[in-house]
């Protein structure tokens, strides 16, 4: 048994963003499609429950059962030691992780393009997909997102073009190391950047440099395509000892001239890589233009929640330093006149420690900042390092405006710094969303 002969799949983490693109995928091509969660509010629940896949509360083995003939597992909750993949494997169903599960669709497809990078992935990833829809193409798509630009994170129309986005995260933590975009066959890689980030799997940068590199290799020596930035200096250092034949670089130069509705210098960046993609595959480059003129942002990426007596809301799923700094640029170059106030819940204790004085550094480029508790991952252990060394980091560099915050005193601590014309965010890669409802609350008081 195979995916492409598999007619009822069963996933377990169903609500993970990428597991439900991937659900949305094989739905749309005709098979049954059901999984297992925790039961906590995901922004995922609503994609799945209008697409008619079910999510089964909870995870027992006694969920495996029936006609099951395949098993495709998230790498969160235990992964490959999740109680129900251990159930599938003593009834002798086939498992795959998510990344294999995406590799096996993937070779499906006549022209295969994987989006990776430490930053812009998901974002790139959209605008292509969007493009390939408005330009009617025969294609799937899986997106790291709920949502985005009317599309939802996955789909699939037939079998010409394939884009996906290429994760450097590890395949299962704790039983395979193998790096998630190893798993995939691609014709065309377009990389966006090279930074350092998931520290609980690699130890350095050159660790980093090492996973990509590998990567790129993967591309056939004459026919592959490499697309990068030739601006990131690292990635273009590790791309020019390359032997491809084909590498493509592009630069924020490509689309200066372009008006995007997505707001920031890092969307011109992700503008311009899909406008090198076109170029080699001879798209009208003025149709292509005008489509990403049309493209409004993915679901948690500088998306605009809500508005009132001159406050804004956005949300931002920014989790690494640099990414915050893109986020608080673009709401200056958007809002120059009004006050930015962020409110950000780091992700993950390895990244918040790892990265501490430069989540301080980008952070204090908004007028106030508020903390609250690190969101662990599903995948570690709590560590001993809080928010609170974040605050006492920023008080030492003099940076008074970045406090602590409980979730409890979100409406309290918003209230002390909002004036009538401000720019609030909320940032981060856990459950920050969920605090919408407060926020909204408090500006409609104002």
């Amino acid at each position: 048994m195979n995916i492409k002969t598999a007619q009822n799949v069963y996933m377990v983490g169903i609500k993970g963003v990428g597991m439900t693109s991937l659900a949305l995928i094989l739905s749309q091509m005709g098979k049954k499609v059901w999984g297992s969660d925790v039961d906590e509010e995901f922004p995922t629940d609503i994609v799945l429950k209008e697409n008619g896949i079910q999510i089964v509360e909870g995870f027992k083995k006694e969920n495996i059962e029936g006609d099951i003939d395949l098993v495709i597992t998230t790498g969160a909750h235990e992964g490959l030691a999740n109680v129900e993949v251990l159930a599938a494997n003593e009834k002798n169903i086939p498992v795959l992780t998510h990344a294999q599960a995406l590799g096996a669709v993937m070779d499906f497809f006549t022209k295969k393009i994987a989006v990776c990078g430490s930053h812009g992935k998901t974002t790139v990833s959209a605008m292509i997909a969007y493009v390939l829809h408005k330009m009617n193409t025969k294609a799937g798509y899986l997106v790291g997102t709920p949502t985005f630009s009317g599309m939802l994170g996955g789909g699939f129309t037939g079998y010409d073009y394939f884009v996906c986005e290429a994760d450097e995260y590890i395949n299962s933590k704790g039983s395979d190391k193998t790096p998630r975009f190893m798993f995939l066959n691609p014709d065309i890689i377009i990389c966006t950047n090279l930074d350092f980030d998931h520290p609980d799997v690699y130890e350095n940068m050159q660790a980093i440099e090492n996973a990509f590199v590998s990567f790129f290799a993967k591309l056939d020596r004459e026919k592959g395509i490499l697309i990068y930035s030739k601006d990131d200096v690292l990635l273009e250092k590790n791309v020019e000892v390359l032997s491809l034949k084909q590498k493509y670089p592009y630069s924020l130069s490509q689309g200066k001239d372009l008006r995007l509705q997505v707001p920031g210098k890092h969307n011109i960046y992700n503008a311009s890589a899909v406008l090198a993609l076109s170029d080699i595959l001879k798209f009208d480059r003025d149709k292509v233009e005008s489509i990403l003129g049309q493209f409004t942002g993915s679901k948690r990426r500088f998306e605009k929640i809500y508005e009132h007596k001159g406050i804004v809301l956005y949300d931002d799923y920014a989790h690494h330093p640099k990414e915050i700094e893109a986020t608080i640029d673009a709401a200056k170059n958007m809002y120059p006149d009004k006050k930015i106030t962020i409110l950000f819940q780091p992700h993950t204790f390895s990244r918040t420690m790892a990265l501490a004085n430069e989540f301080v550094s980008a952070l204090s480029n908004a007028d106030a900042v508020f903390l609250l508790p690190i969101f662990s991952s599903a995948r570690e252990t709590a560590a001993d390092f809080s928010s609170q060394k974040l605050v006492e980091i920023a008080s030492t560099n003099k940076f008074m405006h970045i406090k602590g915050c409980e979730e409890s005193e979100i409406a309290t601590k918003l209230e002390s710094v909002l004036s009538g014309s401000d720019t609030v965010i909320t940032v981060g890669a856990g459950s920050i969303y969920r605090s919408h409802s407060d926020i909204i609350d408090v500006i409609n008081k104002m």
